[in-house]
């Protein structure tokens, strides 16, 4: 029974890897998700706390400003109610200057106002005034606005003697200016006139100063009360939004509100806690988690892209061993099956002639030596893995060991009707170790003869490259050649060409592996190039005596 597609589709080469590897980068992602929001809704709550806590900063200052401005104010109604009350005919405006500017502190003092004013609340409704002139505008808008402050009986925070009206209004020529009233009377619906002034906002600002001296803005557990001013921020401003009050760091974060009410100008309180204040009230901001989660993915990433790289060149290595070992048993099985088959023919005299048995005993000699050739490949490479012994270089004769191979070769290259060429530099010697130097020769001829044509010529060159004793050695053939992309990987070992692969030609894909680490550790280098009119050329150049060499094989 065939095997199931599920089935079928589990065994493929690297798909568990690729099923890891999706694994991990989920988790990784949940995790980092997880991570993420952990941290945001940390951040989240801390930027609440301290909110929180502008808030209520906002809301002490705003309770300690209203007693410190209610205090000035509620003095000078008392001081004008006592002064007006056992005068018959109203005083005029010049009264403020009088009884309000012999106070104590400063604060509401008419020694240091713009303009003083009386409203009467007859049916005339006159404005009398003193000191700097308003526009006819201002006037009227002044008279209107104390007419409706002696009509407004409506209960609210704040005595209803007095009233703070926003800077700016009603129109004045300078837009930061305040204007206080206090109503004279003898209760809320009887009010006879209502005096006030104009002033500088920093007569509102000198009590708002004393209230921030006064205010306590944390817990002192929490935060050292003279430290606790560096940590905040506090602005003052009406309605206009012109400041009247300016002090603390420069910060913006962490924002509180409050108003200090009508009674007050509409005062508008904000205070802007300081990040330094973290550490103290919930124990520090957290800091940005994002580059390191980011950091750790792209590691993740990476590992698990290096992982996959591991699976992918596991998996090229697996196949390039199973084509290895195909290919190996193809070369064994084929001159094996030769030599046993002509083995016994020799044994029961089944051959007729003379002639025959000299063929076979040919066709014998020549596929031990490719036996011999496979073999010594497989164990020279096995060899090569494991770390060089270095050996004392001696002089060899590259020449002789050229002539060795090429009479060695002679049965393999007369059973394919091929022609070898020697051209030798006359007796060309080089160190290095004479095992290793014929590997590297039988390898590139045994190359040549099973990827090029029957009948070809393979040339053979020997030349010396400089008088130091560096030589260097060319293969032709006329097969097909190295395509140029490939020129680099074909030393790679169990590498094959696709061509040879899809041709069936028999191969291990050790051979050229073998003569480049072999040449590697004589201190040679080697290449492949195109050779002269078609085929390819395999050249190996090794250095002259005073070359250093890497070690032995």
């Amino acid at each position: 029974m065939p095997p199931s597609p599920l089935l079928r589709l589990t065994q493929r080469p690297g798909l568990l890897g690729a099923l890891l590897f999706a694994a991990t980068m989920g988790l990784a992602a949940a995790l980092a998700y997880h991570a993420v929001h952990a941290a945001a809704s940390h951040e989240g709550a801390v930027e609440a706390s301290l909110t929180h806590h502008a808030d209520i900063a906002a809301w002490r200052f705003s309770r300690d400003a209203r007693i410190w401005l209610g205090y000035g104010m509620a003095e000078a109604s008392d001081q004008l109610g006592r002064a007006i009350a056992q005068r018959a005919p109203l005083p005029g405006p010049e009264i403020l200057h009088r009884v309000l500017g012999e106070k104590d502190c400063d604060c509401m003092s008419a020694g240091f106002s713009r303009t003083v004013f009386r409203v009467t609340t007859d049916e005339r409704a006159t404005l009398t005034l003193l000191g700097e002139p308003l526009s006819e505008r201002a006037k009227d808008s002044l008279i209107a606005v104390a007419l409706a402050a002696a009509a407004d009986t409506a209960g609210r925070q704040g005595a209803w003697r007095w009233q703070i009206l926003p800077p700016g209004e009603p129109r004045l020529t300078r837009g930061a200016d305040v204007v206080l009233l206090w109503k004279i009377g003898d209760s809320p619906r009887s009010v006879r006139a209502v005096y006030g002034m104009v002033v500088d906002p920093a007569q509102i600002e000198r009590p708002l100063r004393g209230a921030l001296e006064d205010v306590e803005f944390f817990p002192p557990s929490l935060v050292p009360p003279s430290f606790a001013d560096s940590l905040v921020r506090i602005e003052v401003s009406g309605p206009n939004h012109l400041p009247i009050l300016e002090v603390g760091p420069a910060t913006r974060s962490y924002i509180g509100t409050d108003t200090l009410g009508r009674s007050y100008g509409e005062l508008t309180v904000t205070a802007a806690i300081d990040p330094a204040a973290a550490r103290l009230l919930v124990g520090g901001i957290p800091p940005a988690r994002a580059p390191t989660i980011i950091a750790l993915l792209v590691l993740t990433v990476g590992v698990g892209g290096g992982a996959l790289l591991l699976l992918r060149r596991e998996h090229r290595l697996a196949r390039l061993r199973e084509d290895f070992v195909s290919g190996v048993s193809h070369e064994l099985r084929t001159p094996l099956t030769q030599i046993r088959v002509l083995s016994e023919l020799l044994i029961a005299d089944g051959f007729r002639t003379a002639a025959e048995k000299d063929r076979a005993t040919g066709v014998i000699h020549r596929e031990s030596l490719r036996l011999t050739n496979l073999v010594d490949n497989v164990l020279e490479f096995a060899r090569l893995r494991r770390p060089p012994t270095a050996a004392p270089a001696t002089p060899v004769s590259l020449s002789g060991v050229a002539h060795e191979v090429a009479e060695s070769f002679a049965p393999l290259l007369d059973a394919q009707g091929n022609r070898l060429e020697l051209e030798i530099d006359g007796d060309v010697e080089i160190p290095g170790d004479r095992d290793a130097i014929g590997r590297v020769l039988r390898n590139l001829l045994e190359n040549a003869v099973k990827y090029g044509p029957p009948g070809q010529t393979i040339r053979l060159t020997v030349v010396r490259t400089d008088p130091l004793g560096g030589a260097r050695v060319t293969v032709d053939d006329e097969g097909p050649g190295i395509p140029p992309e490939e020129r680099s990987r074909i030393w790679q070992p169990y590498y094959r060409l696709e061509r040879d692969r899809n041709a069936s030609v028999g191969g291990s894909g050790l051979g050229l592996s073998v003569v480049a680490d072999l040449v590697r550790l004589l201190g040679g280098r080697a290449w492949v190039t195109d050779a002269p009119g078609r085929g390819g050329r395999f050249v190996v150049e090794f250095p002259g005596s005073a070359a250093p060499r890497r070690g032995s094989p």
